[in-house]
Formats: structure tokens, sequence, C-alpha cells
């Protein structure tokens, strides 16, 4: 067995790999691709390097149009997913615990589920107006749907495993078997779904932008392209990313943690 000095060495040493390997390997990619623009000087109506990416965002922060861009569609989007996440994760517990509504209410999950946000994004607008209701309402939509089919999985997998039968030996209620047992064995699922449904809200919130917005990140892109402003486009694609990154890598974190505490737990009993 391994002695604690050892466990806490082989612990950081996963820390310090799971940090720089993605630091590295973006630090990479951008000089490579710096590296080809230098060389290759392609059409900067099309594409720009890093340099001018920078330069551009700069000036955008101090004429006071990136920030707000930022704070506006962040804020849409952490809403949208917020409503995403307590809705996705109530009906799928309904649809993967209750045999009957997963049969009367799954097709119509999956089948909404694969209609485009960009076919719907329009009559969303024209019924809740072109202010920030709308904007959320289709990020929340959007995000719905993988936290639902995720958790669904998750709750049937648990349910079907056997383990429902021993929380009735023990005469647990209902409530105490979704508390115990269901969402704990959901979680994963979960947090999977949740990281799925981050990059189809950043869609979602691109999309919602095409109609009628005059500010925020979709915004920046759609008149960057309109007006021939191929660095504003990029701007707004890369400060996208980046935040798709960060909340990806926060979701990570959560799930690494109470993979933690789950495994101390474990061999604690």
């Amino acid at each position: 067995m391994r002695t604690s000095a050892e466990t806490a060495r082989v612990s950081r040493s996963s820390r310090v790999r799971r940090l720089l390997l993605p630091l590295i390997s973006i630090v990479a990619g951008l000089a490579v691709w710096q590296l080809v623009i230098t060389v290759f000087s392609p059409n900067p109506l099309a594409v720009v390097g890093p340099d001018q990416i920078v330069r551009d965002a700069t000036t955008l922060f101090r004429t006071g149009t990136l920030g707000p861009d930022i704070g506006l569609s962040l804020a849409q989007l952490l809403i949208g997913l917020a409503i995403a996440t307590v809705a996705g994760v109530v009906t799928g517990l309904l649809l993967g615990t209750n045999r009957w509504i997963g049969a009367a209410l799954g097709p119509w999950v999956t089948a909404l589920y694969t209609i485009p946000v960009i076919a719907v994004a329009p009559l969303v607008i024209v019924g809740l107006g072109f202010g920030f209701t709308s904007k959320v309402a289709i990020v929340a939509a959007s995000g719905f749907f993988p936290l639902a089919i995720n958790t669904q999985a998750g709750a049937a997998t648990v349910i079907g495993g056997g383990l429902r039968d021993v929380t009735r030996s023990f005469r647990a209620d209902s409530f105490e078997t979704l508390c115990f047992l269901t969402l704990p064995g959901t979680t994963p699922y979960i947090l999977t779904g949740l990281r799925l449904a981050i990059g189809r809200s950043l869609i979602a919130l691109v999309a919602a932008d095409l109609f009628g917005s005059t500010s925020g990140l979709g915004y920046l892109i759609i008149s960057g392209q309109q007006n021939l402003k191929t660095d504003d486009v990029y701007v707004g694609v890369v400060t996208l990313s980046v935040i798709g990154i960060v909340l990806t890598a926060l979701v990570a974190f959560f799930e690494r943690r109470m993979n933690a505490a789950r495994t101390a737990q474990t061999e604690q009993a």
C-alpha cells in the first residue's frame, strides 16, 4: 500500500499535470497560430493573429465596449444555465424514476432536443420581446435538454441497479431514497449534462443575438461580420471560448472534489 507521503506526492504531481499541460497546450497553439499568420500572411478579412486580437480587445475595453458586452452576455448565460439546471434535473429525475412518465414524455424531450435553436429563436423573441428575458429563455431552453437527458439516464441506471430494493428493505421513504440514493448516484450524469449544456448555451447566446440585439458578445460578432471588422469577430469568439473553458473547468473541479470526498468516505467505511 502507498504511504501518506507517496499519496501526497502523486496527488501533487497530478495537480501539476492537470494545470500545466492545458496551459502549455494553449500557449503552443497560440504560438503556432501566430507563426502561420506571420509566414503565410493570409487575407486579414478571413484570419487574424493572436497579437491583433489582443490589440483589438484592448481597444474595445478602453472605449467601454467589451466590458459591458461581457457582463451582459455572462449574466444571460449564468441565469439561463441556472434555470436549465433546476428544470433539467427535476425533469430528468421524473423521467428516470417513473417508467410511465418516462415512456410518455421521453419522446417529446428527444424530439424537442433535435430542433435547431436558430429555428426557434425568432419565435421566442417575437413572443417575449427583444430584451433580456428572451435571451435568457433561449439559453435556458438550449441547456435544458442535455441536463434532462443525462439526468434521466443516470436516475434510470441507479434505480435499475437494484439498490432501490435495498433502501426499501431499510424502510426508506421516497424522499430519503431520492436524497441518499438517486441524487448522489445521478450527480456524475448531471455534471456531464452541465458540461454539454455550457457549450449549447454559448451557441444559443450567439443565435439569440442575431435578432434585434444592440449589445452582448453575440452582437459584437455579428456586427463585426457585417462591418468587415474581423478583429471584432475573433475577439467575441475567443471571449466566448474563454468563458466556456472557465465554466467547464469549474464543473470539472467540483466533480473531482466530489469524487475525492466519496473516495474518502469509502475508505473510512
